[in-house]
């Protein structure tokens, strides 16, 4: 039979072999035949009975001793069913018994029956993430690639139609020609000037200028020639910027919507800006040489991005002039700074995914730094509403509204930059859980929306939620699932509260396991960890996807959910870290009540030890990370 075809008829859980499924059965009918002769904890397996022997520790007060500290996972102290070595097949795996909870979760379905969370066991998506590079990796595989292929099919019926468009799916541009090229690069008359014609010709200046005047500390490597100009010139050409920004939006806006569409200008926004944009668009076209073309401008415009005069500007609070003057002066310096750290930031993910090793590096070191700088002078407590009027809606209002959601989502994206990489690369974070003050992100609707009308009226429907009228932040939110165990009610509040705003939170907890990892853990420390994961899979579980309703077509795939959505395998991965933490914990205070043999500790002793030596920091690749998930998706009993 082909994988997956073994499938349990009580929880639908699926088995790539026919032993599996009957292994997994009797947990369902409790059969536990196997009893160890020395504390009487039975099993329903022979062999996880004789490994159970060579380890257990008579002088046990309780054979259920172990799995206490589940409770705060599952409200109770009773204990379950099932939990036991019968999964672990492969003993020369490293800690094995860090997963007996684990395994026992998905063995039963006494307690996740109904959770919608529990399909995303299996890893698949972090596992791909961890194992390849590349923008394309934000997304499954196979959504990736029925996205692009909506794009060329609506390319191929474009010029079947002959309209002459690429895509639709581009911002609106005005009949303005930017103003900040020279004159004398332009040899062509004003009738015949495209609109973006002008930005071709201002990031052909702004290469030249990088590429001939290298600074000691330059990343470009490239010199200027005939040639480099002759392909900067064909890259970002008017139909070029067109398109790659359709693939922009399409393809990597839902993983990362902090850029406010509707008021995007590619005539008015920032060169670095504007060019990253571009280079993601291209990396992630349906057309391969598209991406190796990309590749090639990775460090330049990671040196005009960082080398930007507005990157270093000092605040300057002084405005003159009257009410409406204040105010555009005031939203006017906050995009300002706010589009320096969104460039920053699609820069470090554009090196990160798609630059060498030397390049990955440099993000993961310098630039990442410089971006938290840029966040923190920005100041994260000012990331809010709480100036805005909620009177009437005016063009004025929706600028405003849009600058001040988009440094809230900007900052948010800042510090999970900073997690990833402490779970992929085990980077000490940069930045601290109480530094998130600043509000929660309204729903994706308000952010997506075409008028400033109809964004007044879905936030006036966000402005009697708690989250707004309370001004929560993440932190606040997380210390309250943290506490205890949450209410029905309570569930159903904070299922309101958005996908990015629950990412966030969940990768909050996983800052928060580095901090652990590397401490003195006490039992008691984990509690309030557990309780938010277990309070967070309620949250997630009862929550309705934002995109339910949006079509899979071209014009509107922008609004979907993107790298998100694969939320729950974060969570997961979370709990694995968690056992970890707990069986280390429990192995360094049980020495002394140990009864083993004295080959025995060193075995044991030399494996820690091992172990330990492997555990690496601020590494460049992800092998580690992905060797946990690996290690634990075979664990797992072959479940598809």
């Amino acid at each position: 039979m082909s994988p997956g075809q073994w499938q349990c008829g009580l929880c639908s859980t699926q088995f790539s072999r026919a032993e599996h499924l009957r292994r997994h059965l009797r947990s369902h009918e409790n059969k536990r035949p196997y009893e160890c002769s020395l504390c009487q904890r039975s099993f329903t397996r022979r062999d996880a009975k004789t490994r159970h022997e060579k380890t257990c520790k008579a002088t046990m007060q309780s054979p259920i001793s172990a799995i206490q500290p589940l409770a705060p996972f599952f409200g109770t102290t009773n204990p379950p069913h099932g939990l036991e070595d019968d999964f672990l097949m492969d003993m020369s795996m490293p800690y094995p018994s860090d997963f007996s909870a684990l395994d026992w979760l998905y063995s039963t379905s006494t307690h996740m029956s109904s959770d919608n969370i529990i399909t995303a066991d299996r890893l698949d998506f972090l596992a791909h993430f961890t194992s390849e590079n590349g923008m394309g990796t934000f997304l499954a595989p196979e959504t990736l690639g029925e996205r692009q292929k909506l794009i060329l099919k609506h390319e191929h019926d474009s010029r079947t139609a002959g309209d002459g468009r690429e895509l639709p799916i581009t911002s609106s541009i005005s009949v303005a020609a930017h103003q900040t090229i020279e004159p004398a690069m332009l040899h062509i008359t004003s009738e015949d000037l495209d609109p973006l014609t002008a930005r071709t010709y201002e990031i052909l200046h702004h290469f030249r200028n990088i590429i001939t005047t290298k600074a000691s500390a330059t990343v470009v490597k490239l010199d200027w020639t005939p040639s480099i100009e002759s392909s900067v010139r064909s890259f970002f050409s008017p139909v070029n910027i067109n398109r790659y920004l359709g693939y922009f939006w399409s393809l990597w806006y839902p993983n990362c919507p902090f850029v406010h569409r509707a008021s995007f200008d590619p005539q008015t926004a920032p060169p670095a800006l504007l060019c990253v944009m571009v280079l993601i668009g291209a990396c992630l076209s349906p057309h391969g040489e598209d991406a190796a073309t990309a590749r090639m401008w990775l460090n330049v415009v990671e040196e005009l991005a960082f080398s930007d005069s507005s990157f270093w500007e000092e605040r300057d609070g002084s405005v003159g002039g009257g009410k409406t003057a204040v105010l555009d002066q005031y939203v006017g310096r906050k995009k300002k700074r706010l589009e320096c750290v969104q460039t920053a930031y699609l820069v470090c993910s554009l090196q990160k995914r798609e630059g060498d090793e030397e390049a990955r590096t440099r993000v993961r070191r310098y630039r990442h730094a410089t971006m938290v700088m840029l966040a923190r002078d920005i100041g994260l407590a000012t990331a809010s509403h709480r100036t805005l009027s909620m009177d009437k809606p005016s063009e004025t209002w929706w600028q405003q509204f849009a600058v001040e959601e988009g440094l809230i989502r900007t900052i948010t994206y800042v510090f999970l930059f900073d997690v990833a990489l402490t779970i992929f690369h085990n980077s000490p974070p940069r930045m601290v859980v109480s530094e998130l003050k600043m509000e929660m992100a309204c729903p994706e609707a308000c952010f997506q929306a075409e008028s400033a009308e109809e964004c007044f009226r879905l936030l006036k429907e966000w402005e009697t939620t708690t989250f707004w009228r309370k001004r929560l932040s993440i932190i606040s939110v997380l210390k309250t699932i943290c506490q205890t165990e949450l209410t029905s009610s309570a569930v159903d509040k904070y299922s309101r509260m958005g996908s990015l705003n629950l990412f966030t939170a969940v990768q909050t907890l996983h800052s928060l396991t580095f901090h652990l990892r590397n401490s003195i853990i006490f039992e008691s420390t984990l509690l309030p960890l557990k309780t938010g994961l277990e309070n967070w899979r309620r949250i997630w579980n009862q929550r309705e996807a934002e995109d339910k309703y949006v079509p899979d077509s071209p014009d509107q795939i922008w609004k979907k959910v993107g790298f998100i959505s694969y939320s729950p395998e974060f969570w997961h991965l979370a709990r694995i870290i968690v056992e970890r933490i707990e069986g280390d914990s429990h192995d360094d205070c049980d020495g002394e009540a140990d009864n083993s043999s004295h080959e025995e500790k060193k075995v044991a002793a030399a494996g820690k030890s091992q172990a330990r030596e492997r555990e690496r920091y601020d590494h460049t690749d992800m092998t580690d990370v992905n060797g946990l998930i690996m290690e634990y998706r075979r664990l797992s009993l072959g479940a598809v």
